[in-house]
């Protein structure tokens, strides 16, 4: 088992050290490699470079080198090289006006003009297929100067999905796989197959709110295609959702990123809830290796997005968590090693209680 780094279709190994990274919950994965060069040997790639990561000769990441940093006396050569996949493009670029956005419109449409408009050659792919953004839904050009990749983040949040990247660099819309596998994480006191070398969890409630509110309204423009309204509905569009686990007396109240109606509201809610969930109970691990033994004797790269088991005795749980990252290292030290984050099994899913009625609403609020 080893990391690569291949560039121009050279592969490179025999690093003293490289971590890649993978997360479910953000755009863009890195990477890092750090080696000793033979002296007398020119540094065989340069800042810009395409590039991709293999663990255990499997794609993990495909992106570019973006740092070099080259340090070196009399005995040492060090050469250590950082970088993204191709999504992190999108992350620094910002945006002219993209006259040709209108409604209806699919997300996967909205994210695709925005890349046309700064010619990054990469895929969307649609894992969830959303609901079309509808013409009452006001779907706005951005300003000049706005982030790309926070101005698709709005609408992808109305839509309570994820913008991450798959191994090839494209844009994933996704959602909670809700895929379970047979690997585990295992750690029971007196077995001898445990494959957990360090773990911790932490359980953090100050980021959660037991109602939380969204308030917005219609823009006048995208009224026109919303039928007959009077003016209170214009201008008093919300949605709440309660997260039952958290005691009674605290409460959020955000306006909504871009105008919508009462429905999209509600959803935005409860997303907003299940999101400061997921960052309030975090399982971590470490094991050993890239792989994980499936109960059937073959094993897979460790990967996001995978509901895994836990059996950890020293912290007590026993339970299905879905994974948020994944982060394959090596170290002349401590070798080939997987670090692993867990968040509730139904995290980024609707899972919590339902919408707030109006009723409701008003009696909590």
């Amino acid at each position: 088992m080893t990391m690569k780094l291949e560039v121009n279709g050279v592969q490179y190994e025999n690093f003293e050290s490289a971590s890649c990274e993978i997360r479910l919950d953000a755009l863009s994965n890195t990477f890092s490699f750090e080696a000793v060069a033979a002296e007398g040997e020119p540094l065989p790639f340069k800042g810009g470079d395409p590039c991709k990561v293999l663990v255990d000769d499997e794609l993990v990441l495909t992106g570019s080198i973006e740092i070099i940093e080259v340090n070196y006396n009399a005995s040492d050569h060090r050469i250590f090289v950082q970088g993204r996949d191709k999504t992190g493009d999108l992350l620094d670029s910002t945006l002219n006006p993209i006259p040709d956005i209108r409604a209806p419109i699919t997300l996967k449409s909205l994210v695709e003009k925005v890349l046309t408009q700064i010619n990054l050659d990469i895929d969307v792919i649609d894992e969830v297929s959303p609901e079309i953004f509808n013409k009452a839904e006001d779907i706005a050009s951005p300003e000049a100067g706005d982030n790309a990749f926070k101005f698709l983040e709005k609408y992808s949040r109305k839509r309570q999905v994820l913008l991450t990247s798959d191994a090839d660099g494209n844009i994933v819309i996704a959602t909670n796989s809700g895929e379970s596998v047979s690997g585990a994480i295992q750690h029971i006191i007196g077995a001898g197959d445990n494959n957990v070398l360090a773990s911790s969890f932490s359980f953090d409630t100050t980021g959660r709110y037991n109602i939380y509110r969204f308030a917005s309204q219609l823009n006048p423009v995208a009224l026109n295609a919303a039928g007959e309204t009077d003016l209170a509905t214009v201008v008093n569009q919300s949605g709440g959702a309660s997260d039952p686990n958290v005691r009674i007396g605290r409460q959020l109240i955000l306006v909504s990123e871009a105008p919508s109606s009462d429905s999209p509201s509600e959803s935005r809610a409860q997303w907003e809830a299940d999101i400061r969930r997921a960052r309030g109970l975090v399982y971590a691990a470490t094991v050993s290796g890239y792989r994980v033994d499936n109960t059937d004797d073959s094993s897979d790269l460790w990967q996001v997005n995978k509901i895994y088991q836990i059996i950890d005795d020293y912290l007590g749980k026993q339970e299905r968590m879905l994974c948020n990252s994944v982060t394959y290292t090596l170290d002349l030290t401590t070798g080939q090693q997987t670090s692993l984050g867990f968040v509730d099994e139904t995290t980024y899913t609707l899972s919590l209680s339902k919408p707030l009625t109006s009723e409701t609403a008003s009696s909590v609020i």
